[in-house]
């Protein structure tokens, strides 16, 4: 791999990306983004010899790959699609799916149970939070579920975090 001065912009070749390094450690070998192996393209030369006689091609036709969906299924999908659209639109947040990248649906509150044992930092003197909620998302196109701290339980642990800070 040839190395580049600090001048130059290094583009990944796969994802189009333009990729900043650390002098100290040199250039990537791989894209961080689409993590492509960086460097020369990788070719084939192949020779091809010409002749007077036609090309032949098999009679089997390949199997279509394509999943086909009737009329029926079609509209389903889009009635799927919309329903999903109109409740990601009356929603104030849509985290993105870490799996897929859809947004997400919330499907709803959820308290801490009564077996969540709080971890007590030695630095704070107490747990961060001894009781909270959780917001329940749902992914609408992988079906993943995840969980978010509730807003006011966000705020306050926040706030709880500032004032342990201000102490020091």
């Amino acid at each position: 791999m040839t190395r580049l001065s600090q001048s130059e912009n290094q583009v990944c070749p796969w994802c189009h990306t333009e990729i900043v390094w650390d002098p100290e450690i040199g250039p990537e070998e791989e894209c961080p983004h689409c993590f492509n192996e960086l460097g020369e393209y990788r070719s084939l030369n192949l020779q091809v010899e010409r002749s007077e006689s036609s090309i032949q091609y098999d009679e089997k036709e390949e199997p279509d790959n394509e999943l086909e969906l009737s009329d029926e299924e079609l509209q389903l999908a889009d009635d799927y699609g919309e329903g999903v659209q109109q409740l990601l639109d009356s929603q104030e947040e849509a985290p993105e799916c870490s799996s897929c990248h859809s947004f997400m649906l919330l499907a709803g509150t959820e308290p801490a149970s009564e077996a969540f044992v709080p971890f007590v930092h030695p630095a704070l003197g107490k747990p961060l939070q001894a009781s909270f909620g959780v917001q329940v998302y749902l992914c609408p196109s992988c079906f993943k579920v995840e969980r978010q701290l509730t807003e006011t339980d966000r705020l306050a642990l926040v706030e709880q975090l500032r004032e342990h800070g201000a102490k020091k």
